[in-house]
Parts: C-alpha cells; structure tokens; sequence
C-alpha cells in the first residue's frame, strides 16, 4: 500500500500554482539586484549605478556541511547576459592562422593574478585560530583581485575548496600536475607551479594527459616547449583508455565526424611506468628506499605485455566499475601533523583544474574502478588517498578553477 494516495489537481489550481512560482521568482531577483525593474530591458540607462561587473556578485558562504565543498563562483549580471545575447548576433570574424593558434603563459595569466596560499601555523594553535587566520587572509586576496586592474575570470571563491588543495600539497612529498594536452597553457598556472616549487619547495611532475585526442607531433611539440619555458620541471604523457584508432588533431575533417564511445572501455597502464620512472627521477634520497620503484616499474610493464597477449575478461580489467573507495578519514589529520606521519609513505598528489583527468588516471593506475568519476568537471569534491603499495599512496584533490585573465567564452571552450 503506497502512504499517500494521488491527488487530483485541476488546470486552475496549476495556474495558481505557476503565478505563485513567478511572484516567488520576482521577489527573489528582487533581493539580487534592487534596481531591476522586470518590465524594461537591461541596459546603460535602465540601471541608474551602471553596468554591474561580475564581482559585486559574490557566491554565498556555504553553511551546511553537505554544500560545504560546493564549488562558489560569480554569477553574471544581466546587463552582462544581454550584452552577451548581443554580441553572439555579431558577424562572426575568423582570426588569422597566426593569432588563432597562438598562445602564451601571458596572455592567460597575469604575474599580479596569483592564488592564495596557506598562511604560516604551528601545532600548538588551535583549529579556531587557525582556521580564523586562514579566513581573513583569503577575504584580503579576494578583495585584492577585485581592486585589481587585471580582468580577471571565473575562479574558485570557496574557501574550503581551496583548503583541500592546500592539504594535499602539505602531505605531498611530488606534486603531479595534470593538464588536457588540448590546452596544457590554460591548464599550467604559473602561481600554481610558484608555490609548489619555491614556497614549498617540493617536486613537481607535469603529466600531459589525454595523448590521444591529439596528434603525436602535437605531444612532442607541447613537451619540447615546457622543457624550453621551465627547464627545471618533469614531463611525462598519458592515456588513460586504450585506443587504437588515435584522433589526428590535424586532421580537421575527421575531427568533425561524431564516433560512438564503446559501452566498456578497459584502463590502459602501458605509460604507467613512465610515470613513475618521472616521480621516481625526483623522489627525495631519504625516501627512495621506501618505494621499490624499479620493481614496481617492471610490474607494470610485465602487466601490459601479459595482457597483449592475453586478453582476459575479468572484472578487474575490463572497465567495469568496482565499489568506490572512500575517503581516507585519516588522511585529513596528517595534512596537520605534516611529516610525522606522511614519512611512512610517499605520498603522490595530483592536483590540476576541474576533469583534466586525475580521477581517471588513479583508476588507471590502479587498473579498476576505486575513484568515482564523471563527464561533468568538479565531480570530486574532498581529497582521497589510495595506496598502491603499502608505502605508495596517490592522493586526488579536488579540481579548482584557477585566477586567470582570458575570457570566460575561453574558459568554457577550454573546459574549465
């Protein structure tokens, strides 16, 4: 017996129902914005304080612990959505081959945009003074980006969101950086390679993944300027599903013709021990013997060479999804007891901005599902720890829209 039984509900109570939802509506955008008026068209002269820029809309604090971890972003104005609408009528203008297909760290990111850091603490402070200090610290970079004369985008307005970050490079000892090989200078911020080489002085490995939605002349031409603009920085490529029919990202015509995705697609590891060959290379001496990396290398390439000549069918290769692995409850007390406790592991964090791919290669690394992923970006939402031995360990932080100064039309092409 169902609990409540159905009602019948007359076309005029649903019109009252759809008045009541529009009112409701109204008064909302009422409290917004109170110079709105719903009758007129949004512009210059309807809004007596002008055009409103997207900072004086600022995302609201999360209260509650489930939307704690929600990503916060500007809200757009709309007299800027009209002026958009506007715009997309336009004549449509084709850039010439040299300033369509150029660009440099410059143009995306500015040296006084750069992200917040994680003020000094010490173990006999508590969590309120703490978490106070780190409070007013990140008001103050907020207001600085929005006095600065920069233009600067979409990013990461949530401070809890940037405390994940700010853990997992603490309880880090090598930092990968992931980046989509389609746009690997969107994906690079420069603030973001500052403060895990200098402030902390950690290593870093940037692995461009997503090798074969490209050409391969494309990977080799992306690795070889990385090496030319941060010679002190680790490359590395991946894939992380196994394709034999690669994408020629040269090829224009073949690009525009839609191709179904199998149904089950198996995790590919072949270029797993490349990866770890570059953590390897800038491992720390006092924690080289704790990995046994040239035996852990060889199993991974003794795997692929098996499963080349064997295709097995078993759940742990085929693609299909395993139960998830929860978040390590212990792994938010280490990042504040630092290396007492993380100098039993070596610790790999990977870190980088919204679906670049993180999840997606931990699961590849570890050749079955154990972290959730998803097509739609920002899906992880607290940082988890996986061990691969009992002395290795990944670390998935959640993806953060970095501070940048191209525009956000670029920034949803890009994918951020």
């Amino acid at each position: 017996m169902p609990l409540h039984r159905k009602k019948p509900f007359s076309a005029k109570q649903k019109k009252m129902q759809l008045l009541a939802k529009r009112v409701s509506k109204r008064d909302q955008a009422a409290r917004e914005d109170p110079e709105w008026d719903f009758r007129q068209r949004p512009n210059e002269e309807s809004a007596p304080g002008g055009p409103q820029t997207a900072h004086a809309q600022t995302a609201k604090p999360a209260t509650d612990g489930r939307n704690k971890l929600t990503s916060q972003f500007d809200k757009l104005s709309r007299v800027e959505i009209e002026d958009n609408k506007k715009r997309s009528m336009q004549p449509l203008h084709r850039l010439s081959l040299e300033d369509g297909l150029t660009m440099s760290f410059d143009d995306a990111y500015s040296a006084d945009v750069d992200i917040p850091v994680r003020p000094e603490w010490t173990y006999g402070e508590s969590k309120s003074v703490v978490e106070g200090r780190e409070a007013a610290y990140f008001n103050s970079w907020l207001e600085r980006l929005r006095a600065s004369d920069e233009e600067v985008s979409l990013y990461e307005k949530n401070l809890e969101v940037w405390r994940q970050l700010w853990r997992v490079v603490e309880i880090s000892d090598i930092l990968l950086l992931i980046v989509d090989v389609r746009h690997p200078v969107l994906h690079f911020p420069p603030s973001l390679y500052r403060y895990i080489t200098e402030t902390t002085g950690k290593p870093l490995v940037v692995v461009l993944n997503k090798t074969d939605l490209v050409a391969e002349n494309t990977v080799q031409a992306w690795m070889h300027y990385f090496k030319q603009r941060f010679p002190a920085v680790v490359l590395t490529r991946f894939c992380c599903y196994r394709d034999e029919a690669l994408v020629d990202d040269t090829a224009v015509a073949s690009m525009k013709m839609r191709r179904q995705r199998p149904r089950r697609r198996t995790h590919d590891s072949r270029l797993v021990g490349d990866l770890f060959a570059a953590c390897r290379s800038v491992c720390e001496t006092d924690k080289l013997g704790l990995v046994g990396w040239e035996d852990l290398i060889a199993r991974y390439t003794d795997k692929v060479e098996e499963e080349e000549d064997s295709d097995s069918g078993d759940e742990s290769s085929d693609g299909e999804p395993d139960e998830p692995v929860a978040p390590n409850e212990d792994a938010d007390e280490e990042a504040h007891h630092g290396e007492r406790v993380s100098s039993k592991y070596v610790t790999l964090g990977l870190v980088g901005h919204p679906n670049v791919g993180k999840s997606t290669i931990i699961n590849s690394i570890v050749r079955r599902t154990v972290v959730s992923t998803s097509r739609t970006p920002g899906h992880t939402k607290h940082f988890q720890t996986i061990h691969v031995t009992p002395t290795l360990r990944l670390c998935d932080c959640p993806g953060l829209v970095f501070p940048c100064v191209v525009g956000r039309p670029m920034q949803v092409l890009a994918g951020l």
